[in-house]
């Protein structure tokens, strides 16, 4: 297979984004040293938000249609924000491998979760990540966090509120490691599908842009995330559910935890299954099913009737 001459990456605006398209690209030209890559900027209807819940077609109907019509031959998206169905004409080529999936909390005084005194306020972007901190620390004012990343660093060194949780990742790829103060395990915080995973996606007739990208596929983190969207899509798929899941691959196994939460993190199902790698999507339903039917569709239903 020819490979193209010039590969163009579309990527959506912003600094998270334009960080994630030099890690790629520079695997692209490593990978194919003959092959130049540009990365093109298309605007999309969040680029104002850089850290929440999945976002739905709105951030991605620019790249898909660039992607249509020639402007573009691959499209990076941060895997949260994929949705769950996609476009025929449309193949995830290449899930690169996974990066840290953990949530982190940002404060500006160096304290730690525990530390917080009762009745401080912690913020977060995503109802995932608001429940766990109240079915954690009940005792918590638990806010949404509004913007972008900046936005929200800014809104913490301000005292409008004393605690930060975000993605590992994300916080990482802005350099932001000083700020951290604790990285959440899956006791505290289980991440929403897919976070701290990317997605390469191409058109399916574009043999020579998949076989390009093909080679930046992990095996490993493939599973893990089909397991995650899987669970998801037996949920219901719909934005911003008070739930998480994740999965991890190790010598050919599959592991997957997942929690749903109600919004006031009073009632919490949280479930685990194991099995063959191979099988990671029907683990993930298995494992949705097995939740609903221990509460998590009683919470879920509560949460689609209550305000978010």
């Amino acid at each position: 297979m020819t490979l193209p001459a010039k590969l163009r990456l579309g990527v959506r605006t912003g600094r998270l984004a334009a960080a994630l398209a030099h890690e790629v690209k520079e695997a692209l030209e490593q990978a194919h040293p003959h092959m130049a890559v540009e990365i093109v900027k298309l605007a999309s209807a969040g680029d104002h938000v850089h850290d929440g819940p999945q976002r739905g077609a709105a951030f991605t109907r620019e790249l898909d249609q660039a992607l249509a019509g020639d402007r573009i031959d691959a499209a990076l998206h941060d895997l949260p924000d994929l949705p769950l169905v996609r476009p025929d004409a449309l193949v995830i080529v290449a899930v690169p491998r996974r990066r840290h999936p953990f949530d982190v909390l940002l404060t500006a005084d160096g304290r730690i979760l525990d530390e917080l005194e009762p009745g401080e306020r912690i913020a977060a972007s995503s109802a995932a990540r608001m429940a766990q901190m109240l079915g954690y620390r009940d005792d918590l004012k638990v806010m949404r966090a509004l913007g972008s990343l900046d936005t929200h660093w800014q809104q913490l060194a301000d005292g409008q509120f004393e605690g930060l949780v975000m993605a590992a990742t994300d916080a990482e790829r802005l350099g932001w490691h000083d700020r951290v103060s604790e990285i959440f395990t899956t006791e505290v915080c289980i991440p929403v599908p897919g976070q701290g995973a990317l997605a390469l996606e191409a058109l399916s007739s574009r043999k020579d842009v998949i076989a390009a990208l093909k080679g930046l596929d992990d095996e490993a983190s493939r599973h893990a995330v089909t397991a995650e969207r899987a669970w998801l899509n037996e949920l219901g798929g719909e934005d911003d559910l008070p739930a998480g899941a994740l999965a991890n691959v190790v010598g050919g196994r599959l592991v997957i935890e997942a929690v749903v939460v109600s919004r006031d993190g009073m009632e919490v199902v949280r479930e685990e299954i194991e099995g063959p790698a191979t099988s990671a999507e029907a683990l993930g339903a298995k494992l949705a099913v097995r939740m609903l039917e221990r509460g998590a569709q009683d919470i879920l239903e509560a949460t689609a009737g209550g305000s978010g």
